[in-house]
This record gives C-alpha cells, structure tokens and sequence, in this order.
C-alpha cells in the first residue's frame, strides 16, 4: 500500500483524531468532516483517507484508545456506584435517627408497628449498603487477575448459598 508523503504526520495525526472523535465513521461519511490541510490547501483524495484508515497503525491506535475509553468508562462506572451506595448508607443511618427521635418524642403517640417498621427499615438499608462500598473500591483496586480469581470464588460459593435459602 502506497503512502502519501504529501500530507505532514502532524495532519495526518490530527485526521486521525477527527476520525476517532466523529464515532469512527465510515470513509464515505466521514471524508466530508475532513479540512484542508494548510500549507497545501487541500485535502488528501477520499482513496488516501482510505488507505490511512487501512494502516496497521491506525488500528493499533484505535485498539489502544478503546481500550482506555472502556477502562475510564468502567471508572466513572464504579466511582458513582460507589458514591451510589455510600448516599443510600447516609440515608439508611438518617432513617434511623429520625425513627429514634420520633420514638423519643412521641412515644405514647406512636402506634407500636410503625415505629418499628420504620427503625427495622432504617437498619436493613444501612447494612444492605453500608459494605458494598468498600467492597467496590477493593474490586475497582485489583488486577484483571485477581478480579477473576475474586469472580469465580464469588461464583463457586453462590450455588451453595442459593441452596440454603
């Protein structure tokens, strides 16, 4: 495959780029995107672009730059699940002090199953949540590895855990 040396590496960097932020679109909807470069005041012919997104290199880009968007994406994935559940926590621990208060406040006011279904809800959504957190920030910390050792222990145990329930 022929390479065109008209268009400067810095240009054909900057196509690269533009093809890459546009969704990696095909040839044919993409080449309209493309600007003039420059110096020359033109821009390489549609079967140039089309060899450039043919190269070993620019695959080896793409591979790369796929491979970091799914890691940062998993990231902020995790980072908001985990502030997720850290919200749900506070909120089972202000459940609680509001059922302890209001026991305190109106305790021959209140009918007996409410206050208790109030202070039982309370406490399952703290403990429901309040580990997972932590668990999450281990598990986003490991290495492919260890996360697949962590899977598959996971996965060992829980048909035994079914089992019991």
């Amino acid at each position: 495959m022929k390479i065109s040396n008209k268009f400067p590496p810095g240009y054909v960097t900057n196509v690269f780029s533009l093809w890459y932020m546009a969704g990696k679109p095909s040839i044919s909807s993409f080449y309209s995107l493309i600007p003039e470069e420059p110096n020359i005041k033109e821009r390489p012919p549609i079967t140039t672009v089309s060899d450039w997104l043919r190269r070993d290199e620019w695959k080896q880009k793409t591979e790369l730059l796929d491979a970091e968007v799914s890691k940062a994406m998993q990231e902020k994935y995790l980072a908001a699940t985990v502030e997720m559940f850290e919200r749900h926590a506070d909120i089972g621990r202000e459940m609680q002090t509001i059922a302890v208060d209001w026991l305190r406040k109106h305790k021959d006011e209140l009918g007996p199953g409410t206050a208790v279904r109030l202070l039982v809800e309370g406490v399952n959504m703290e403990q429901d949540t309040a580990s997972i957190p932590e668990m999450l920030k281990k598990l986003k910390s490991m290495d492919d590895e260890k996360l697949l050792n962590e899977i598959q222990t996971y996965l060992t145990e829980l048909p035994s855990e079914l089992d019991a329930n």
